[in-house]
């Protein structure tokens, strides 16, 4: 299995509560809601950001995994065939959060939870496309041998668009205010679950910023 957990979390959200204020038409120097109004912000980036599979303002994260992804032939074949099963372990490893800042480190632990460093010479974090990949180079192979049962490898990450709301599109901008207007009209619904849907109208303003995976490969 792979997890993925907070390591260094923010503080400062893509949309200031003074933004949201003028949005709803309350009076920003009337700080009565504000309590509420940031929790529905919180929901608001949490939710959103789930669903872009996305980090707005960049957060270092540590994804574990047990093992390393395999490559398996998912072909259909008709017939008999004869031959060995093989499974091919694959040269990269997807990183979950877009857009990617950088690769701090990654480790692995052995089965008396000692831990180990694999040298950033052995692979490079490739960009360009979305989800990111953290790729093998020529001649490197990831480690092996007597490694623990769960969560032998964590790899540590910065993902997010900066550390200013600035550097967030507007776009997705624009799908948190909408949000958090959405809770604010449905807010004793959304005081009594914490939670409401995304309006399907949000879905498909902000689907072009969505990160898509197909498949169910490890990694």
């Amino acid at each position: 299995m792979a997890g993925l957990k907070i390591a260094t979390d923010t503080n400062i959200f893509p949309l200031q509560i003074t933004e949201v204020k003028q949005n709803l038409r309350i009076d920003t120097d009337n700080f009565d809601q504000d309590a509420e109004l940031n929790m529905m912000i919180r929901t608001a980036v949490e939710t959103i950001e789930e669903y872009l599979g996305r980090s707005l303002i960049t957060k270092t994260y540590d994804m574990y995994l047990d093992r390393i992804p395999y490559m398996q032939d998912d072909r259909l074949i008709e017939g008999f065939t004869v031959g060995p099963d093989l499974q091919q372990t694959q040269n990269y490893i997807i990183l979950p959060k877009s857009p990617i800042v950088q690769v701090q480190h990654f480790k692995y632990y052995n089965d008396s939870d000692t831990e180990s460093t694999f040298a950033a010479s052995n692979y490079y974090v490739d960009n360009v496309g979305e989800p990111a990949r953290l790729v093998l180079r020529k001649g490197s192979t990831f480690p092996s041998g007597d490694l623990r049962v769960a969560n032998a490898f964590k790899i540590r990450f910065d993902a997010g668009y900066g550390t200013a709301p600035k550097d967030v599109p507007e776009t997705i901008k624009q799908g948190i205010n909408l949000y958090v207007s959405h809770l604010y009209e449905n807010r004793e619904l959304y005081i009594e679950q914490k939670q409401i849907p995304v309006p399907m109208m949000l879905e498909s303003f902000l689907r072009p910023y969505r990160v898509l995976r197909f498949g169910s490969k490890l990694g």
